[in-house]
């Protein structure tokens, strides 16, 4: 299994322009997110029935990616449940292995240097 960086550099290189757009702009909503809701849980009466569901979890969002050679990395934002109350949660798979946020952070840094490092030369 290969550390974050690498990972990262290595899903993005054979990556076509249009898609590390997506990636990019994905990423950023992703990124936003995750950081109002990483350390959140909240307590809600609102769907008594689920009380007597032991403890579960709902997908908010998956966002699916692959490159040119054909690995996919495959994000998941997570809803726990449990008696009452809720917690968000992420998974992050790469070539079938999983990674931490670090894995985001680093695609994130790696995109932002491309395109806004092109942006400022232009200015």
């Amino acid at each position: 299994m290969l550390d974050s960086q690498s990972a990262a550099q290595e899903f993005i290189a054979t990556l076509s322009e249009y898609d590390k757009q997506l990636l990019l702009n994905s990423l950023l909503g992703l990124d936003e997110t995750h950081t109002s809701n990483c350390n959140v849980s909240f307590y809600s009466c609102r769907n008594l029935r689920k009380l007597l569901k032991p403890k579960r979890s709902e997908c908010m969002q998956s966002l699916h990616f692959k490159n040119d050679q054909q690995d996919e990395l495959i994000i998941t934002q997570l809803k726990d449940h449990s008696f009452l109350k809720n917690s968000y949660r992420i998974e992050i798979n790469y070539k079938n292995h999983s990674y931490d946020y670090s894995l985001i952070s680093s695609l994130l840094d790696h995109l932002k240097q491309t395109y806004f490092m092109e942006i400022e030369s232009y200015a």
